[in-house]
């Protein structure tokens, strides 16, 4: 089978059907025999910046010379983007190979069950990962999470570290319609009393955290003299810190700038930065070779500088708060109505309140048709 054959086949493994928990993926799971049971793992959850963050942390462990396996998700123009080693993509005939594997096992659990859940893409992806991650042996595996993080297929591993970004409203039918419903599932991947990261002051992240583990640090207040300055003639971000407030360090008033890269201007990733960063100094990594880690970073689609002349910028905001987020960078750079908007939308987002955002800042809305995409929208 070819790999276009085999992705077709993969994306349409869908279905409607709630979970109710993960028994039948840590069964699957199992049968697989543990893949990465003993890797080291820091599993990363929030509404926004799960991506970034996570990519954070790769190009930083990389840069200390580390092996490391990271998975993410959507990709952006490729499949093969969702699951990298060394910061190079899984190959077809890897694809191939692992869902191969991964399909005969689901196979044969789903013949021995009267009533099997219905696997979707994601799942066997995530099986797809583990299986190739296994055969690599990196020295660190990060990942994000999919959808909410408690009934989410990453889940069903170890960790050695859980990470949350940050939490809005999203996914409500699904994830519950309060922020602390939504906590309670994002909280869902801390396991074992383990340490978990957060960078968000907002009290129901707080509680749900607090009422998964006793061992958590939150980075707001921890590195509450952080300071950003976004440099607008070349579109960087200018995180700067206190060394006095880490406990490795002499306390001395010295202040580190971390010059993040272009493809990740705003403030708001100085708050994913902090994750990243804390977790550099858990495995004692230098500030040089953070910076240097920094400085090799790309991240595409996330507020990405396709062109400086003239401005062409590609950003993947999919719901309400990252849309804010996009305004305020792009309110920061432009004036209203000097930006032109070329836009669509999936059917599974609240597009009328994202599309009012955008009309508010721009008169300018050019919508392209995703009609061939699943769940994508027309431009009608």
């Amino acid at each position: 089978m070819d790999i276009n054959t085999i992705l077709n086949e993969l994306f349409n493994f869908r279905t409607k059907k709630r979970r109710e928990n993960i028994d039948d993926l840590k069964e699957i799971y199992a049968l697989l025999g543990f893949p990465c049971q003993n890797s080291k793992i820091i599993h990363v959850a929030g509404t926004n910046g799960k991506g970034s963050t996570v990519t954070f942390i790769e190009n930083i462990l990389f840069a200390n010379g580390f092996r490391v396996g990271k998975f993410t998700s959507p990709h952006i123009q490729k499949f093969n983007e969702r699951i990298i080693f060394n910061k190079q993509m899984i190959s077809d005939d890897e694809i191939i190979k692992y869902y191969q594997i991964a399909l005969e096992k689901i196979k044969k659990y789903s013949s021995k069950k009267e009533n099997p859940h219905p696997l979707n893409f994601f799942e066997i992806t995530f099986f797809i990962c583990l299986l190739f991650f296994n055969e690599k042996n990196p020295d660190f595996i990060v990942i994000e999470t999919g959808l909410g993080g408690r009934m989410d297929a990453t889940n069903l591993i170890n960790s050695d570290i859980a990470a949350i970004t940050n939490i809005s409203l999203e996914h409500t039918n699904i994830l519950g319609n309060s922020l602390k419903e939504i906590a309670f599932e994002k909280a869902g991947i801390i396991k074992k009393n383990e340490l978990c990261l957060f960078s968000q002051n907002l009290p129901e992240l707080i509680d749900a955290i607090n009422e998964r583990t006793e061992n958590s640090i939150n980075l707001i207040e921890k590195y509450h003299n952080m300071k950003v300055i976004l440099d607008k003639k070349n579109y960087k971000t200018i995180v700067t810190l206190n060394n006095s407030t880490f406990g490795a360090m002499t306390p001395k008033d010295f202040l580190y700038a971390f010059i993040l890269n272009l493809e990740i201007f705003g403030k708001f990733q100085a708050n994913n930065f902090l994750i990243a960063y804390e977790i550099a100094k858990i495995y004692n990594i230098e500030d040089k070779i953070i910076q240097k880690g920094l400085d090799d970073m790309k991240w595409i689609a996330r507020f990405e500088f396709f062109s400086k002349n003239p401005p062409v910028i590609l950003d993947a905001a999919h719901n309400e708060d990252s849309i804010k987020v996009l305004f305020e960078n792009l309110s920061f750079l432009y004036r209203k109505n000097e930006v032109i908007f070329i836009t669509s939308m999936l059917k599974t987002k609240d597009f009328v309140p994202i599309f009012q955002k955008i009309q508010k800042f721009s008169n300018k809305i050019f919508v392209t048709s995703l009609k061939d995409v699943t769940y994508g929208m027309s431009s009608e």
